[in-house]
């Protein structure tokens, strides 16, 4: 982890599910003395990691996983959204299939801003579930739920079988200045993928790159 920090300028913290207190506490401490702007963890662990990040100017996002997106599927979702919101979380990020994602922007649209009134919305995608003529349908919905940004996931590296430079490719490809949101990786601590996202964005949208950030493991 500390090889990859010191040579990217856009990381972000990824703290796991199962952290525990003293794990969260290092992870903090990290992201303090290596001035990361932002930290994942997982919803029971905001209340805390707040109180150490509380004024420190490193956003906290609180993770959620979707698997339904049925009105009442959506109403507890954010019932624990906005709970983790009082409890010191600056966004969060939602990982939803590509099928669902439709529904579950249906769904939130309605109260998205009420709900996410000066927070950052994120939507998690994993990439290989992404077709290269996917993207522009993909960028409507973001841009209709008003989205902060996409996060991008690599479920699984097949290594050099991978088709992950192309489809990063084809996502960037597709990407519009009507695109105003963030775009997020999680490529775990890969520092190869990394900077083949990172050349990537760098080389076919160049202006993007303030916007794009890699979560490491912490």
């Amino acid at each position: 982890m500390d090889n990859i920090l010191g040579q990217i300028g856009c990381a972000a913290l990824w703290c796991g599910g199962d952290a525990e207190s003293v794990d969260l506490a290092r992870a903090v401490s990290v992201a303090i003395e290596n001035k990361i702007s932002v930290i994942s963890v997982a919803n029971d662990a905001v209340s805390v990691v707040w109180p150490w990040l509380e004024n420190k100017k490193i956003k906290i996002y609180s993770r959620f996983y979707v698997n339904g997106v049925t009105s009442d599927d959506v109403s507890a979702l954010s019932e624990k959204i906005n709970k983790c919101f009082k409890q010191g979380a600056d966004g969060v990020q939602i990982f939803v299939s590509v099928q669902d994602l439709d529904n579950l922007v249906g769904q939130l649209c309605a109260i998205r801003d009420d709900l996410f009134f000066n927070k950052d919305l994120f939507i998690g995608l994993n990439i290989n579930d992404i077709g290269p003529f996917d993207w522009e349908l993909l960028y409507q919905s973001l841009i209709k739920i008003r989205a902060t940004g996409l996060v991008i996931v690599l479920g699984h590296d097949s290594g050099d079988a991978s088709d992950f430079v192309g489809r990063v490719y084809a996502a960037l490809s597709e990407w519009d200045e009507k695109n105003n949101f963030c775009l997020h990786f999680i490529l775990g601590n890969n520092f190869t993928r990394i900077e083949q996202a990172d050349r990537l964005v760098r080389a076919m949208c160049p202006d993007l790159s303030e916007k794009v950030c890699f979560f490491i493991n912490g």
